[in-house]
């Protein structure tokens, strides 16, 4: 998997928008920093045209879905007050 020999998990491509956007802010901070640092390396070894070593690619099973708790909760309390706000 490309994610693998980079080093990214599958959550840290999700495209960014204001649910993911939400669900990020509410990330606790080491979950946080840690995506923050996954994705500098993937961007470092892009422009250098480099891959990881293959003793730091993501196991399959390293890749926990991290952010979906909370992007689950961003999305039903948007849809919960786009509810409310039909009354």
């Amino acid at each position: 998997c490309m994610f693998s020999v980079s080093g990214l998990m599958r959550d840290d491509t999700i495209y960014e928008n204001d649910d993911v956007k939400e669900a990020l802010r509410r990330l606790p901070e080491n979950h946080y920093n840690n995506r923050m640092f996954r994705m500098k390396r993937a961007l470092d070894l892009s422009m250098k045209q480099q891959i990881l070593p293959k003793d730091q690619w993501t196991k399959y099973e390293e890749d926990v879905h991290y952010l979906a708790p909370y992007l689950e909760e961003v999305i039903r309390e948007r849809k919960e007050k786009e509810e409310w706000m039909k009354k």
